[in-house]
């Protein structure tokens, strides 16, 4: 009986569902190392941006329960993993991966195929003493940097007054590769206009709805 080269196996691997090579992993050690090396993961993902397969829409119900649709076998189940008795946010996702905050503000990438998780280090945002009435919003994007081969989370923190006497601002990226954040700026010069913002990636660019630091009554909505 002829067997098959590795190539051919990894070949045949990578048309396969997620759920599929979870169970693969369990037939030799040897195989489990195939399905978790990083290039047969980018060769997976790969083949299903390509097919439009392997694809699953992530709905965020209630605080405290996500589901997801599998747009392959349309069956609707809950994500086992995610706790229900948490206050969680979607921060964003991409390519399969949630960005999750909890209520204490932990931060994790969450990867409901795998049901693997890992846990950011703080991004400790701190401001000076606020005024005594004040909003604090946060505005978030997660992405893929095809440039660095890396995936970055964008978290933007906005302290404003309630007369807009006070603003401050701080964002912050986390870079996976690095497991590390780094500062944009000391001062971050936009003024967003909702409590919370999901950014939106588009051609690997992230995208948000901003205003110019308000000089007056008049602002003129920009994207950056």
């Amino acid at each position: 009986m002829a067997t098959l080269s590795h190539d051919m196996i990894i070949e045949i691997l990578g048309c396969l569902s997620v759920k599929d090579l979870l169970r693969f992993k369990c037939v030799s050690k040897l195989w489990c190392s195939w399905i978790e090396d990083p290039y047969f993961i980018k060769l997976h993902l790969s083949y299903s941006l390509k097919t439009n397969t392997n694809r699953s829409l992530i709905l965020h119900h209630s605080r405290y329960q996500i589901f997801s649709v599998n747009y392959d076998s349309p069956k609707t189940k809950q994500l086992e993993q995610l706790e229900q008795n948490k206050n969680i946010q979607i921060l964003g996702s991409c390519n399969g991966l949630l960005a999750v905050e909890e209520q204490n503000g932990r931060i994790f990438l969450w990867n409901p195929s795998t049901r693997k998780c890992q846990v950011l280090p703080s991004p400790k945002i701190v401001f000076s003493p606020p005024p005594a009435f004040y909003s604090c919003s946060t505005y978030s994007g997660f992405g893929y940097d095809p440039v660095s081969d890396d995936y970055k989370l964008v978290l933007i923190v906005q302290l404003l007054g309630t007369y807009e006497e006070y603003l401050r601002s701080e964002a912050k990226v986390y870079s996976l590769r690095s497991n590390s954040w780094r500062r944009i700026k000391d001062y971050f010069c936009f003024y967003f206009i909702s409590e919370r913002q999901l950014g939106v990636v588009a051609n690997n660019v992230l995208h948000l709805l901003a205003y110019k630091i308000p000089e007056s009554s008049k602002r003129r909505p920009c994207w950056f």
